[in-house]
């Protein structure tokens, strides 16, 4: 499969100007499109969920009280009480929905990864092989933005979310070659999208799983 990745950036290259900086960035934000349904879906599953365990936390607090020596039972009434508002602790179809996509992004990362043997230049990078300071700046303030995007979260929430997010992200690209973090930057550019969508999902009172 990665194999058939390389030879699609070879017919992108090819058929965008012999740019295969163009070509990682079309490759990239098609197949995060093609995901955006699933990821979509996943993330309105997901806010659903935290909601109805806030709105239950009342609720939850009573039985540890009420069973704080039994924790058998106050498992068992735990599990009740999630089942009467049909949410799970362990949400099975948004754990599945996320593995499946580790796959396609490792082979789409595996495929960039196989493809820069030579250097390339693309807009203000020099070479496509080698880091490049200002596209790792780029990557980071996506990032922010995204977080800073995401709905239903607390003020405290959202900068401890940035914070993080935009570390481990740093971590992770400031010596990554340019033409990996252009498949970072159409992530997170779709990633963005993702995040207004949800937003509008919030404030129309939409976005039911």
């Amino acid at each position: 499969m990665t194999t058939l990745i390389v030879a699609v950036l070879a017919f992108l290259d090819q058929n965008l100007g012999g740019s295969l900086g163009a070509a990682i960035m079309a490759l990239s934000l098609a197949v995060r499109i093609a995901l955006l349904p699933l990821t979509l879906r996943l993330a309105r599953r997901a806010r659903r969920t935290q909601a109805i365990v806030r709105s239950i936390q009342p609720e939850l607090a009573a039985l540890k009280r009420r069973f704080e020596k039994k924790p058998e039972r106050l498992m068992e009434e735990t599990m009740k009480l999630y089942k009467e508002h049909e949410i799970s602790p362990f949400d099975v179809t948004t754990i599945v929905g996320g593995f499946v996509q580790w796959p396609v992004f490792a082979m789409l990362y595996g495929a960039i990864k196989r493809s820069l043997k030579a250097s390339r230049a693309f807009l203000w990078i020099r070479s496509l092989s080698a880091p490049d300071a200002l596209l790792t700046a780029l990557i980071l303030a996506l990032t922010a933005l995204t977080a800073f995007c995401m709905p239903s979260m607390s003020e405290h929430a959202r900068t401890s979310m940035i914070a993080i997010q935009v570390v481990i992200t740093a971590l992770i690209v400031w010596k990554l070659a340019a033409g990996l973090g252009l498949y970072w930057v159409a992530s997170n550019l779709v990633g963005f999208i993702q995040a207004l969508w949800l937003r509008r999902d919030v404030r129309s009172g939409a976005g039911g799983a």
